[in-house]
């Protein structure tokens, strides 16, 4: 006989830290509550030994850390249901994206001067973070890295699927090792040299990329002609039937 429970555990287990839309929407959900959000908050605090943020659960972005003078006080803001619409659904999900920001704090004062974006890097570095964690913790990393995935370049961020690449990078570094918060911290200064330098094409083009969009005019609205609409596209039906409903109106008249 089939234990269909165990069969269901092995799959999870199997796709863990794959990275695609069916696994980060559909599957292995979790109702994660307020509650949940302050547990893991405080886990992350203590395995890096600082202090815990403030928490605010208004944001217009999906989250982020803001730093005063002294790292050692900060607000950590979050908006739970723009989170879990990019498929951070689940506990491990939700714990990666706040040692994600966390790591801004423990960060705060470090310049990296790898690159013309120091923000960029620091991204890359809170997402290498994540990634060790996730493999010291034994969590799953396919729904943060498909929310990283999901992201194009900015002003603020690199893309997404460079960020992806190093979260994988540090995860697969720290199999079968263990560590504490502070050698973890000391790792990801180490390591970042090496992958901006093997990675420093990809980040010079999406920089280009994105300068470059920032410089171009809006692209003007392309009109549309109606007629050229298959029939079955309702903004013809609509359309197409107030021009004869007006039609038979003038007639009418």
């Amino acid at each position: 006989m089939v234990d269909y429970d165990k069969m269901n555990q092995w799959m999870k287990y199997l796709r863990r830290h794959e990275d695609n839309v069916f696994n980060a929407i559909f599957f292995d959900k979790e109702n994660v509550k307020e509650e949940d959000i302050l547990s893991i908050i405080a886990d992350v605090s203590n395995f890096f030994s600082i202090p815990q943020p403030e928490i605010s659960s208004k944001c217009n972005t999906f989250a982020e850390v803001l730093l005063g003078e002294n790292a050692n006080k900060c607000e950590l803001s979050y908006n739970i249901e723009m989170l879990q619409k990019t498929g951070i659904n689940n506990r491990d999900a939700f714990t990666l994206c706040f040692v994600h920001e966390m790591a801004h704090q423990m960060l705060f004062r470090y310049r990296f001067m790898l690159f013309c974006s120091e923000r960029w890097i620091q991204e890359l570095a809170a997402d290498l973070t994540a990634g060790l964690y996730a493999e010291r913790h034994l969590l799953a990393t396919g729904k943060f890295k498909y929310a990283l995935s999901c992201q194009k370049y900015s002003i603020t961020h690199p893309d997404g699927s460079l960020r992806k690449k190093i979260v994988e990078c540090g995860r697969t570094y720290l199999e079968r090792m263990s560590v504490d918060g502070e050698t973890m911290m000391e790792m990801v200064i180490r390591m970042m040299p090496a992958f901006v330098y093997t990675h420093y094409h990809i980040l010079e083009s999406d920089w280009g990329k994105m300068t470059e969009e920032l410089e171009l005019p809006p692209s003007a609205p392309k009109s549309v002609c109606i007629e050229e609409l298959p029939e079955s596209n309702l903004l013809k039906q609509a359309i197409m039937k107030y021009r004869k409903q007006k039609d038979k109106d003038n007639g009418t008249n």
